[in-house]
């Protein structure tokens, strides 16, 4: 049976006709076939790698997604939280200036209330001291009077006790010749006694 395969074979290539024998066709198609087998498996292998490549894709895509969703969440966590800082900041500064310029008035009232009072000692003590220069001046002026009173009463001590003392004096020479006498004499009988 081969062998007339073959001939038929041989036949048909020998007329020069197109028509191939059921086997050639048969051949082809499995050819065809193998061929498109291996296409498929060469197309379905790319597939498969696309679709993993894909699947890798999809997953590194879902992770970017995710950190930037991170990202965004952390950003807005950040911003939030920076607010609140700025704020509480903000709040707190705000407190220190009103304290502060609460500060500023009490130390700008206690400043007037002291110049105040500086001005009211300063006028007092000017008062004191015209007051004590006036009860100088007047003591001076006592003091002058009194000087003044004290020579006059002095002289005129003087003038009296000058007085005595010419009066006395003139007594005193009229005495002062007897009691010479009497001293002599008594010097001399002393000696006479001592002999």
């Amino acid at each position: 049976m081969a062998k007339g395969k073959k001939d038929k074979g041989k036949k048909a290539e020998g007329d020069g006709s197109a028509a191939l024998t059921k086997e050639d066709e048969l051949k082809q198609i499995k050819n065809l076939l193998f061929s498109m087998e291996k296409q498929i498996d060469h197309r379905t292998e790319k597939k498969d790698a696309a679709v993993v490549d894909q699947k890798a894709m999809m997953k590194k895509m879902k992770e970017v997604n995710e950190r930037y969703e991170q990202n965004v969440q952390d950003t807005d966590d950040i911003t939030k939280d920076m607010t609140r800082q700025y704020k509480s900041m903000q709040e707190e500064l705000m407190n220190k200036i009103n304290l502060l310029e609460g500060t500023i008035h009490e130390l700008q009232d206690e400043l007037e209330s002291d110049r105040s009072s500086f001005q009211r000692t300063l006028k007092e003590k000017d008062t004191k001291i015209n007051n004590k220069d006036a009860e100088i001046a007047g003591m001076k002026l006592k003091m002058d009077d009194m000087a003044a009173e004290f020579e006059t009463m002095l002289k005129e001590t003087l003038n009296k006790m000058k007085e005595r003392i010419e009066l006395n004096s003139q007594n005193f020479e009229e005495q002062a010749v007897p009691m010479q006498r009497r001293l002599e004499t008594f010097n001399l009988s002393s000696k006479a006694e001592a002999k």
